[in-house]
């Protein structure tokens, strides 16, 4: 592609009482850092209360609750006029599965009749939509008022906790509606006449019949393989595309999509050379297809590195050694363990699409299907990437033939995914397993081992995994060497809305890991605290690690309270997001706020150690951040982190920025470091886009090196800890 004038991206999330106003508003001060493209989450109209914008009820709207189409024309005008481009945050893989999605609304008022059937991936043949939202039987409810008949006799709707769930237009409906009540044999009736069935949220999973994103029943996936459904969800964003106020897409979850290589080739058609970055996370050492379209992905694959690169190795082993006996001591097989159990509960839905797209291409009758749903389980058990892309037409990796020997059907099913690229059954079944292995790898590793094998929480992240190891600088220049090369325009990013702990935070652990002595005694003495708590060791581990990354942090109490809940549901054996343990999350809150408090008190720390920590930590900040900002690749500065911001996942790093002058010391190093390297950067676009990149190591840090054309740049970084470790 020509070159795009990107110099840095700025993530906002929007709502949280921060509006397209508000984005307009930051204007100046982005131009003062040296920002070239405002990143925006999804502004599309949202479900009622949507805190985060991906639960999108209409693509082809803004968001009133955001100031709706005349604030977003202002705001692309005023970013125009500043110099500044617009990036969207796009969700084409799903939409919100709520009557308040007019998508969703016509479809269970016509059912299969519908002119928005097509818009989303549902196996009608299963039964009709199903709603697994009540807390009880549907009588129960009536009975308690929480179900009740409303509408007109022209668009008779049932209300259901005071939401309009609309009705197909029968006798009865329209009776009901101008009657204005109805009693348990009548509401039995209605319902029994509907496109679409309502249950209790915690018994009626296996009636769900639409495609989910992840186990969110609450997200209905969206047909973008069908090229009308991608024209009616596009609409909006061509059109202003063209008409120059969208300067960049990013576009969420593209492993969720059917055919992810034929959504982007057909986005590329759309929008011309506007700039297409994806949310993608790659094992180590994958690549993605390199026929895809795209300037590269949105950063997970550049956080990691850098990580690895200013972790100290003894730190990384004391902390290991410290933890054995109270984390999995095989991430492998823990890994597999929780596969299985999502894929026999939460996401048996899932496994029952691919275990009927299977029996369809290989012929096996629906009575017969048993032996062929346990093979695929146990295959995707096993499968060690998110996608392969078969269903695309990408061969699959000769490496994978490996799993024949998993169990009697694997041969089988491997021989589909090699067939995808000709036979249409074949591509169907390879749609359907990889959206499975997608969500099955990142509902298992991201989203649960990763709050158990907490040895070391900076790699327990997104785009990295738990037993990875630190780099040397040979392996990092090797690595930003191939970013420069395959994609320069690549988004490098250290913190995202979606990341466990931001930049910051991860940096209190990564200095930590230059002290390996007093990381050992902090470890131990964190699981001989844990046991007053009655809970098991490792959580003491991860209560260490969370006090130190909100270290000096206002509010924090709050904030680590809210933390410990939710990463106690995540790891899902104590507590879940279904059935919450609060007691056993209070004693983990507790333990933490004590450890976050004795961080304060010197006797806590040997030595001298908790000053030279401090500045181990700030030196930390400073680093990661002058490795964004000099690498190969469009650095991605999510809100805030221009400043020091330690955050953990969200909501937590979703929070209001606080905009004031008034500023620590880190804060202003950080904040003027990016400032000067942007300046950098936009002075000498060519070499930071296309120029090579060298690293060399030295006993006070690094110095990174950038030349092109004659002209050079070179920065020395410090590394954490001068002199001897701790």
């Amino acid at each position: 592609m020509s070159d795009p004038g990107l110099v840095a991206t700025y993530r906002l999330q929007l709502r949280g009482g921060v509006g397209l106003d508000a984005a307009r508003a930051l204007l100046p001060r982005l131009v003062a850092l040296g920002i070239s493209h405002l990143y925006l989450s999804p502004p599309f109209a949202a479900a009622s209360g949507s805190t985060h914008g991906y639960d999108v009820i209409d693509p082809r709207a803004i968001d009133p609750v955001l100031g709706g189409e005349a604030a977003f024309v202002a705001l692309a005008d005023a970013a125009r006029n500043a110099g500044i481009g617009l990036v969207l945050d796009i969700v084409p893989n799903h939409m919100a599965f709520t009557p308040e999605n007019p998508f969703v609304a016509d479809i269970m008022r016509h059912g299969r009749a519908s002119r928005c059937a097509g818009v989303f991936d549902i196996d009608w043949d299963r039964g009709p939509l199903h709603f697994p939202v009540l807390d009880g039987t549907a009588e129960d409810l009536l009975a308690a008022g929480q179900i009740g008949a409303g509408g007109t006799a022209q668009s008779p709707v049932l209300t259901i906790y005071g939401q309009p769930y609309p009705l197909r237009d029968t006798p009865l409906a329209r009776e009901v509606a101008e009657a204005g009540g109805l009693d348990a044999p009548t509401l039995s009736d209605l319902l029994a006449q509907q496109w679409w069935s309502v249950g209790d949220w915690r018994g009626t999973a296996d009636a769900i019949v639409h495609r989910r994103f992840f186990n969110i029943t609450g997200l209905i996936g969206v047909r973008q393989e069908d090229p009308a459904v991608f024209d009616l969800t596009h609409r909006w964003i061509v059109e202003h595309v063209r008409a120059g106020r969208i300067q960049g897409l990013r576009v969420d979850h593209i492993d969720g999509l059917a055919r992810p290589g034929a959504y982007l080739r057909r986005l590329r058609e759309a929008v011309g050379e506007v700039p297409v970055w994806i949310e993608k996370i790659v094992k180590q050492g994958e690549a993605i297809p390199a026929s895809w379209p795209i300037e590269g992905m949105s950063g997970y694959e550049f956080m990691t590195p850098v990580t690895g690169l200013l972790t100290h190795a003894p730190g990384l082993a004391a902390m290991r050694e410290a933890a054995l006996g109270a984390v999995p001591d095989d991430v492998p097989a823990e890994v597999r363990t929780v596969r299985a159990q999502l894929l026999a509960g939460t996401l048996a839905p899932e496994l029952r699409r691919v275990t009927g797209a299977a029996g369809e291409a290989l012929a096996v009758s629906p009575d017969r299907r048993g032996p062929l749903g346990e093979g695929i389980r146990d295959l995707a058990c096993v499968w060690p990437v998110y996608r392969a892309y078969t269903a695309d037409g990408c061969p699959l990796d000769p490496a994978l033939d490996a799993l024949r020997g998993v169990n009697r059907q694997a041969g089988a099913l491997l021989d589909l995914l090699h067939a995808a690229a000709d036979d249409e059954p074949a591509r169907i079944f390879a749609a359907r397993f990889e959206q499975l292995t997608g969500a099955l790898t990142a509902k298992s590793e991201e989203d649960t081992v990763f709050f158990r094998s907490v040895a070391y929480l900076p790699f327990c992240e997104v785009g990295a995994e738990p037993e990875l190891d630190a780099i040397e600088a040979g392996a990092f220049e090797a690595l930003m060497q191939r970013r420069a090369k395959s994609t320069p325009f690549a988004l490098n990013a250290l913190s995202t809305h979606d990341t466990k702990r931001s930049a910051d935070a991860r940096a209190a652990l990564i200095a930590l890991s230059h002290f390996p002595e007093p990381a050992r005694r902090f470890c131990e003495e964190a699981r001989r605290r844990v046991a007053a708590a009655d809970l098991p060791e490792r959580w003491g581990l991860y209560a260490l690690q969370t006090a130190l990354a909100l270290w000096g942090e206002a509010e924090a109490q709050d904030r680590i309270a809210a933390h410990i809940a939710k990463a106690m549901r995540e790891a899902k054996d104590i507590s879940t997001h279904e059935d919450p343990d609060e007691q056993a999350e209070a004693r983990g809150a507790a333990l933490c706020c004590a450890l976050h408090a004795a961080l304060d008190d010197p006797a806590f720390w040997p030595g001298d150690i908790q000053a030279r920590y401090q500045e181990a930590r700030a030196r930390t900040v400073l680093a990661q951040a002058a490795f964004q900002l000099t690498a190969p690749g469009i650095p991605d500065i999510y809100q805030g982190t221009q400043r020091f911001t330690p955050a953990l996942t969200d909501p937590d790093n979703r929070r209001p920025i606080d905009w004031s002058e008034g500023r620590d010391d880190l804060s202003a190093r950080k904040e003027a470091l990016t400032r000067d390297l942007l300046e950098a950067r936009r002075a000498e676009p060519a070499l930071f886009a296309r120029g090579s990149y060298s690293l060399v190591e030295s006993a006070g840090g690094w110095t990174v090196t950038r030349e092109c054309e004659g002209r050079t740049f070179s920065l020395e970084i410090a590394r954490p800890l001068a002199g001897k470790q701790g």
